[in-house]
Order: C-alpha cells, then sequence, then structure tokens
C-alpha cells in the first residue's frame, strides 16, 4: 500500500496539571521545537502564548502545545552488519544504547529494531527489556539497507503512542543495499513528524574521505554511493534534528546523552495545515530575546503519500514498485529459484559505470562491445591498502561487482582480455564482500598459451594464491574470447576455464558476496555474457 500522510494528534484535555489525551486525526501537523540560551541550555518555562508559528510566511493558529518532559515513541535503529562486529563495535554500542533504551518515562514506547540488509520486526521494549534489551539480530547480513530501514521505522511510527516521535540510527557503514532512492526517502521524512538524529560511527581514514568529498564516495566495486556525512546531515536538517560523528565511546556516549536531553526538553507545537499535499516552509518564532529556536524548516511532499510504497499491510518496502535494477534480468526454473542472466547490452542495469579516473586509473563502465573494466599501473605492487567501506582500488585491481547477494552458486562468463604487461591479469571475481574477493583470473597469454589461477584477495593488501598459475592440457590458444566457470558451495570451489574443468579448491574463509569482474596491472577486460544461478 502506499504510505498515508503521517497520523497526527488532536487534543481534547488541555486543563492544567492533566494528561493530555490524543484522538488520531489525518491533517493535524506536529512541530518539534527546541530553544536555547545563549549558553546553549534548554529555555523551559515557554507557555503556548510565547511561540508564534508560520507557514510559507502566514502565521498558523497552535491547535496544540506541549510543553518538556512528554513521553517519546522511539525507534532505535542499529546496524548489525558484519563490519560492526569487528573489534566488538556492536556490543560496545548496545551498552552505550542502554540509557537510551530505558528511557525517562514509563509511558515512553521505546523499539530496539537492528538491521543489515533487512530489518528486525518492530515490537516495543518491555518494561524489563529496556533494562536489560535483547540481542535479536534480522536475518540477513549483506551490509546496511540504510534508506530502507529509516522508511521502515517512519512506516511504524504512524500508528504510535505518543505525539513526540523520533528515529536513532547508529550506523559504521553506508546505505549500499536499499531499494529506496535518498530523493524518495527525503520526500518521506518531509511527510513525516518524526525526528531523524543520527550517529556515524566511522574511523579516521573513513571521517578524512567522507569530509573531503561531497555528494557521493566510491567504494568496492566501484560502485558510486551517497556521501553517508551529506546524508545524515540532511536527514537530520530535514527532521528538525541533529547528526553525531562520535571518534571515541566517549563521544558516542556524548551524543546520545544529547539525544535524551534534547527529546526531554523540546516543545511540540501543532497546527492544521490548508494543505498537505505541497511542500510548506516553517519558521517558529519565541517572544524572548537572546534566545535560539531550532525546528524543522518544511513539512510536507510534493509527491503523492511521498512516493514510497509499502508491502500489504506491512511497513516492508514493496519489490514491486522498488525493484533492484537488476532484478529484471532474474528467473527462476524448478532446478533454481534465482538465475540472473546479463548481457549488458542496458546501462540501466545497474552495473557500476564510472569512467576513467585519472588519479586511480581505474574504470569499469558499458561500451558499444559489452561491459568493460580497465585499470593502468605505472607501478604496481602485488599488494596495496585499502579500508572497507571506501575503497576505489583493490592493491593493483579495478573490480567491478553488482547484482544479487549469492551463498552456494554457479557462474559462468564469456571475457576478452587485452593486457599490458606481464604482471597483467583479468578475470571473474565473486564472494566479492567487506571481508575480501576470490578470483579466477587469466594472466597474460605466454606464447599463446592459455593459464589461469585462483587468488583470495584482501582489503588489507594480501592476496593468497590458492592456485598459482597454471597452463591448461593441452597448451592451446583460443583467441581472444574466453569461459571463465565456477561453481562454490559450502566452501568447495571448482574451476572451469574455455569449457574445461580446471580442478577444485577446499576454502571457506568467504562464504557469500557478490560476483564482478577484475582487472590487474596494465589490463582491459571486455565481458559479454554473464550467468549465475543459485545451488541448494
Amino acid at each position: 500500500m502506499r504510505l498515508a500522510v503521517p497520523a497526527a494528534f488532536c487534543l481534547l484535555t488541555l486543563a492544567q496539571g492533566q494528561t493530555p489525551v490524543f484522538r488520531a486525526t489525518t491533517n493535524l501537523q506536529s512541530i518539534a521545537v527546541r530553544v536555547t540560551d545563549k549558553h546553549g541550555v534548554a529555555v523551559q518555562d515557554l507557555s503556548a502564548a510565547d511561540f508564534s508559528l508560520f507557514e510559507n510566511g502566514r502565521r498558523q493558529k497552535i491547535a496544540f502545545f506541549a510543553a518538556e518532559g512528554q513521553p517519546v515513541s522511539l525507534v532505535i535503529l542499529l546496524d548489525a552488519s558484519r563490519s560492526m562486529e569487528f573489534g566488538g563495535k556492536l556490543e560496545r554500542a548496545r551498552a552505550l544504547l542502554a540509557p537510551l533504551t530505558r528511557g525517562n518515562r514509563p509511558e515512553d514506547e521505546i523499539f530496539l529494531v537492528p538491521f543489515t540488509d533487512q530489518i528486525a520486526s518492530f515490537e516495543p521494549l518491555t518494561m524489563e527489556q529496556r533494562l536489560r534489551p535483547p540481542r535479536a539480530s534480522p536475518p540477513g547480513n549483506r551490509g546496511s539497507a540504510l534508506y530502507d530501514a529509516l522508511a521502515s521505522a517512519l512506516c511504524h511510527l504512524r500508528t504510535a503512542a505518543n505525539v513526540q516521535r523520533a528515529v536513532v540510527v547508529v550506523t559504521d557503514g553506508v546505505d549500499q543495499h536499499s531499494r529506496l532512492k535518498l530523493e524518495q526517502l527525503t520526500e518521506l521524512v518531509r511527510s513525516s513528524s518524526a525526528q531523524i538524529f543520527t550517529v556515524g560511527l566511522y574511523n579516521k581514514v573513513e571521517r578524512q574521505v567522507y569530509w573531503r568529498r561531497h555528494g557521493t564516495v566510491t567504494i568496492a566495486g566501484l560502485r558510486e554511493i551517497d556521501n553517508p556525512v551529506t546524508v545524515f546531515r540532511r536527514l537530520a536538517k530535514e527532521s528538525g534534528a541533529e547528526s553525531f560523528f562520535p571518534s571515541s565511546d566517549q563521544d558516542f556516549q556524548k551524543a546520545l546523552d544529547r539525544i535524551s536531553e534534547r527529546l526531554q526538553t523540546q516543545y511540540t507545537l501543532a497546527y492544521y495545515p490548508a494543505r498537505i499535499d505541497t511542500v510548506r516552509r516553517i519558521e517558529v518564532k519565541v517572544g524572548r530575546k537572546g534566545i535560539d529556536v531550532s525546528a524543522r524548516d518544511s513539512v510536507g511532499s510534493g509527491i503523492a503519500d511521498g512516493g514510497v510504497h509499502f508491502e500489504g499491510a506491512g511497513c516492508t518496502i514493496s519489490p514491486r514498485d522498488h525493484p533492484y535494477p537488476w532484478e529484471s534480468h532474474v528467473t527462476s526454473t524448478a532446478s533454481s529459484p534465482v538465475i540472473y542472466q546479463e548481457n549488458f547490452s542496458d546501462p540501466r542495469s545497474g552495473w557500476p559505470d564510472r569512467r576513467f579516473d585519472l588519479v586511480n586509473h581505474l574504470a569499469a563502465y558499458y561500451s558499444k562491445e559489452g561491459y568493460e573494466v580497465y585499470r593502468r599501473c605505472a607501478d604496481c605492487m602485488l599488494s596495496g591498502k585499502a579500508t572497507r567501506g571506501v575503497v576505489t582500488v583493490t592493491g593493483d585491481a579495478a573490480v567491478a561487482a553488482y547484482g544479487p547477494w549469492w551463498n552456494n552458486f554457479r557462474a559462468s562468463a564469456t571475457i576478452e582480455g587485452k593486457w599490458t604487461d606481464g604482471a597483467s591479469s583479468v578475470g571473474l571475481v565473486f564472494d566479492f564482500m567487506e571481508d575480501g574477493y576470490y578470483a579466477l583470473l587469466l594472466p597474460k597469454p605466454q606464447k599463446d598459451k592459455v593459464s589461469f589461477q585462483l587468488v583470495r584477495g584482501r582489503w588489507n593488501g594480501e592476496r593468497s594464491d590458492l592456485v598459482p598459475r597454471r597452463d591448461l592440457v593441452p597448451a592451446e590458444g583460443r583467441g581472444k574470447l574466453h569461459r571463465l566457470g565456477v561453481e562454490s558451495v559450502n566452501g568447495r570451489i571448482r574451476l572451469w576455464v574455455d569449457d574445461r574443468y580446471a580442478g577444485i579448491v577446499q576454502d571457506a574463509q568467504l562464504r557469500y558476496g557478490l560476483v564482478g569482474f577484475g582487472a590487474f596491472g596494465n589490463a582491459r577486460m571486455i565481458v559479454h555474457q554473464l550467468r549465475v544461478e543459485a545451488l541448494p
């Protein structure tokens, strides 16, 4: 179903000392407002008469007012992807979140929702769980679908028990797997009354990269994704909240304390807008000198229902209305539930389309001949340094990967290699993920012989030869086109080169990931066909 306009609230009882009683309506717009003095201290003695609310420059009648200390409906979205497990980061985050999960009032409604590429169920914590939050994790673990998780949280908050609503996102990653685009999520945020507080747990190298860039950054696989720093600041601004980028556990705790303090000292105003199907500018003023007023500066959406569709009666993003680009290339049979075939004739199918990079001398793009992956390296080393989440080059390689994630699978590809020096290789990359990758490579031919090797690479620059360079027998050339095949089942890897069985390796260090292509050293490759099918 489409997302409806968020249910707001109408005050039935406003007597002094009484608890407000609300009934749901469909067009009452609420605004969270923070008021501070020149020292940044919250001003907590204001009444409704002190506030003026303007929409598109026209003063509005305040239909509802609530002072500080009101109960909150809060969703805490906790990234549970593999990167959060490194160094015990996930467990430390859970521990530091404890004061936020406890809340401040019995009437608080708290949801602790882990997410990866999927999202856990939305169930409010019981009073006992608020003191000892459960450690449940979502079923997926293939990176972060942050935009989809946020959209689901906003959807669930439509029926929240309290007028004050907020989402706190804690993540160390970037959005890689969402069906929604940033603009769609932004429209949804404007349509919601909830605030979005974001906490990005990035290391020093990642922060340097994100602060240096603006709109997008390049991650492993040559994919361009939204810069999370830009995204978090935008979402916080649109919802009248704040974004944080702590560099230590102490900074993280300060950020959470700041969020908790803000939720307890905000005022809530609400009014009845004349229209709800447009974006309207909002301004809140307070009739006192020497104070600062913080609130969202716009509400509503020019797109019906924010342009976001949910599945059935739930809050799962609709695959039909928001498909991944590769899903149009997926079929199924009685023997395999997922078969992905790509001939690279349509640039809209979603593979990285990155033209020549003058800094790293690499590229991956659609061409008239097929899909090209290119790497030029003047002084290539067989190892290199890369960092999870911000990789543009894997040592001496350009790697492009996309499509479904695979566990047990069979893949084949027809490629054309163009080598420059003796250290060059091109080939099929698989189980490509944040831990590393496997690559079935064709080195530059020597005396028209066809050779191959299987390597396991890591983002710290390590590379292991699982099958050292080996000539096919009989040693015959095959011209420019070669067909590579891989079958990976529970750590058992079988190899084919030019339809000849090339051996078997047992290695379970990488167990799932993307399929893609890599050009190592001074090399260029053209991919003509790719077929991957899921196996039991």
